[in-house]
């Protein structure tokens, strides 16, 4: 995910104010991650005034350990979109899966294509991780990622940025698992 703006449009002429808000976010991290990702996710922090909590190990586990930590925590906002694995069936609102934590998953741009999501991005000149700029297209960690190879280009040695990727249906080409 990208990073939320701190001026996320609504509706034409609304806009959400987070200047007074404390946003609390979770960077789960699974397995070894890029460098980068690492920048990008601190960087955010800063320009939006973020907390992070840190969670390591899998999500299933990290939720739990989350919610145990913040017992009022009711629901979970989520980058998730219908062409992720494992999300065709997700509605807007769905409550987590049998024996995972009692959350609401808020999926706000489940119903996003590939493109809506980098026109979003480009259109409100929201910050996104340097990665996107060397050909990924899908950021797992440094063993399960790749430069996505439909933006290899002519020399067959320097990449495309990920907002050139044409055929959403290849955004996770880069990705082991």
């Amino acid at each position: 995910s990208s990073g939320i703006n701190a001026e996320w449009p609504l509706r034409p002429g609304k806009r959400l104010n987070l200047h007074n808000t404390k946003v609390i976010t979770v960077n789960i991290e699974t397995e070894e991650v890029f460098p980068e990702l690492n920048n990008f996710i601190a960087q955010s922090a800063d320009l939006y005034r973020l907390t992070i909590v840190k969670k390591n190990g899998k999500i299933k586990d990290a939720l739990f350990e989350l919610k145990a930590d913040m017992p009022h925590l009711s629901a979970v906002l989520m980058g998730t979109r219908s062409t992720d694995p494992y999300s065709a069936s997700l509605r807007s609102f769905t409550p987590c899966d049998p024996g995972w934590p009692s959350l609401m998953r808020v999926s706000p741009i489940l119903s996003w294509s590939y493109k809506h999501v980098w026109c979003f991005i480009r259109e409100m000149n929201v910050p996104y991780c340097t990665l996107y700029n060397e050909g990924y297209t899908s950021l797992g960690n440094i063993h399960n990622t790749q430069r996505n190879p439909a933006l290899l280009c002519e020399d067959g040695t320097t990449y495309k940025p990920a907002y050139c990727l044409t055929d959403g249906a290849k955004e996770r080409a880069g990705r082991t698992k």
